[in-house]
């Protein structure tokens, strides 16, 4: 029923009950005598109540989560119902009897009071059903706070949930102990498992405004251990109101909430100064990083941006979005390679950038080692395309979107990746300030390892790993972006800013968490088969090199490299030979050039 309808049917049974009250009131006073001679009272008590009511807002309390408030202003819209008899026998208007009116008012108060707690009687009702009842999903909520006794209450209101909350669990001792509609709040999160046996919970739901990442992956360790299902209140999870936290906002867990990482909320203020008001140029703009940084640019205020790529189904579908959220005036699609250095030049000539995010590259380690030249010409000589063209067009700034694969490589991707951060710092002081920022993997890019196991266990398994001991540095892509806007925000030139992906994820009890997460038991339900390690790939990525130190910078997930000048005059020296051998030579001198500017530059760091 809807909350209008609702507040009608109250209204009109104020109206009737306040009529019973005189009526009763009348009787018990004169024993039925003088019945004829109460139509000013049939007249003003109606009247009063629902002019008391409509003032102090009882109409729009929601009463199946009535509180002492709720039940106070009643009080009050009774009382002042009552009080304007009184009003009207002390000024002689017209003789009251005030015996009667005393009677009223507490009659009014206890009948239009009883009515709208049937509601909450119902609730307990239904609990007392439920509680005896195992087919019934009984659930321990983790949360006694305001998001917490706003979902009990909702779970006991609606029977089309067909979930009954047992007990509570919150971290504040002062909860402990009390009740939230009926619902004990039994203590810490530390007596989940206890909760879920003694009460015979078949559910968890996190009932926790911004709750941490590694305290989901706590408590669903728990949950896994004691097989119960862990369910996450949206609202309460969502911190930036994307769902408004309604009756049917229960989901389930998903990967991103067992990221094992603290997410850090950065500060933007420095960001928008940094971005507001100038023309922002994405290069693979259409990709799950540049697309994001096209996101983020736009919502903290650029005055153009320009999105370029060079795939057009994906710059299609970033336009659609784009458009829908932000309107089409404040950004230029642009279709274009970052090899293509006179097309490139065009469009820096034609928009003016001042700040570049460069996140074009080919980025998939094993399609890298059988395409070496490829990689060599989009992240190699793409980026020195980039970097010269901002040189050339007098950009401010320009961030390089680097990775961990950089360090120590052994794959084709890596080195040039690598070798795309010596361009940088070789090139930097020209009238640009160049920067680059190196994290890990981020959940849910295009291709990424949670992609693939997902299709993998949509189609019924094998979930494949390449060894069982591998592991990986996450974050999401939103906290990802977020930070290297910081790091572009803090970049003086130079720098190579490294980002704090917190402690590495095993892929095994990745692939093991997601088979769960989709329904089934891993090894019975869905096979996990460990396939090798493929050309290139290490077991284990890192973020700085062994013989590197990194310094803090003013966010504390984002440090900056220690490192030597390099030798600008070597590193171009040694592209531009790179260059030679991709126009003349084969993929295997391509990648021996390519591997001996990455060991020269090995050498320089074991020698200084």
């Amino acid at each position: 029923m809807s909350t209008k309808r609702i507040q009608w049917l109250y209204m009109v049974g104020d109206i009737l009950l306040s009529m019973l009250a005189v009526f009763t009131a009348v009787l018990l006073r004169f024993e039925g005598r003088h019945i004829d001679d109460i139509a000013i009272y049939l007249i003003v008590a109606p009247v009063s109540v629902v002019v008391a009511s409509f003032a102090l807002g009882t109409y729009s309390s929601i009463w199946a989560y009535m509180g002492f408030s709720d039940v106070f202003r009643q009080f009050a819209s009774s009382l002042l119902s009552a009080c304007v008899f009184f009003f009207i026998k002390y000024t002689g208007l017209y003789p009251i009897w005030a015996t009667v009116v005393v009677i009223y008012f507490g009659l009014v108060f206890v009948l239009t009071t009883g009515v709208r707690i049937i509601p909450r009687f119902r609730h307990w009702l239904r609990a007392q059903r439920t509680s005896g009842d195992r087919s019934v999903k009984r659930a321990v909520i983790i949360g006694a706070g305001t998001t917490g006794a706003m979902l009990i209450k909702r779970l006991l209101e609606s029977a089309d949930e067909g979930i009954y909350p047992v007990a509570a669990l919150d971290s504040d001792p002062d909860k402990h102990g009390m009740r939230i509609a009926g619902v004990k709040v039994l203590g810490d999160v530390d007596r989940l498992d206890s909760a879920v046996r003694k009460y015979s919970a078949t559910d968890v739901i996190l009932a926790i405004p911004s709750i941490d990442s590694m305290d989901v992956a706590s408590i669903y360790e728990v949950c896994k251990q004691v097989g119960v299902r862990l369910r996450i209140y949206q609202s309460a999870i969502d911190a930036k109101g994307y769902l408004s936290g309604g009756r049917h906002a229960l989901r389930d867990v998903s990967i991103q909430d067992l990221l094992f990482r603290k997410c850090v909320e950065p500060d933007m203020r420095e960001v928008v100064k940094f971005i507001q008001d100038k023309t922002v140029l994405v290069t693979g703009g259409a990709g799950s990083i540049g697309s994001e940084l096209c996101r983020q640019v736009l919502m903290q205020g650029c005055k153009k941006l320009i999105v370029l790529d060079f795939h057009e189904n994906g710059l299609f579908e970033i336009n659609e979005e784009l458009k829908q959220r932000f309107g089409s005036d404040r950004y230029q699609l642009v279709l274009a390679s970052i090899r293509d250095r006179e097309r490139l030049a065009s469009v820096f000539a034609a928009y003016r950038p001042d700040i570049v995010f460069h996140a074009a590259a080919h980025k998939h380690v094993p399609m890298m080692e059988i395409n070496p030249c490829e990689a060599v010409k989009n992240n190699v000589f793409g980026t020195k395309n980039v970097l010269e063209c901002c040189i050339e067009y007098k950009v401010k700034r320009c961030i390089l979107i680097s990775t961990d694969k950089a360090v120590n490589t052994t794959n084709v991707m890596g080195a040039t990746k690598r070798v795309a951060e010596l361009l940088v710092q070789s090139m930097n002081g020209h009238g640009c300030e160049f920067a680059a920022v190196r994290f890990g993997n981020v959940l849910g890019s295009n291709g990424s390892v949670v992609h693939t196991f997902q299709r993998q266990i949509d189609q019924g398994g094998p979930v494949t790993v390449t060894h069982r001991d591998i592991t990986r540095y996450f974050m999401t892509i939103s906290e990802a972006v977020s930070l290297v806007l910081t790091a572009g925000a803090l970049a003086k030139g130079g720098e190579i800013f490294v980002l704090d992906m917190g402690s590495p994820v095993k892929i095994y009890d990745l692939a093991t968490d997601m088979i769960r997460l989709s329904g089934y038991e891993p090894g019975r339900d869905i096979k996990i088969e460990i396939t090798g390690l493929r050309p290139g790939e290490k077991c284990f990525e890192e973020l700085v090199q062994a013989d590197e130190s990194v310094d803090t910078t003013s966010h504390e997930k984002i440090f900056v490299m220690k490192s030597e000048p390099v030798d600008a005059a070597l590193v171009l020296e040694s592209v531009d030979g790179l260059r030679e051998t991709l126009a003349k030579d084969g993929e295997n001198a391509v990648r021996a050039a390519l591997f001996g500017i990455v060991r020269q530059d090995m050498h320089r760091h074991a020698v200084r």
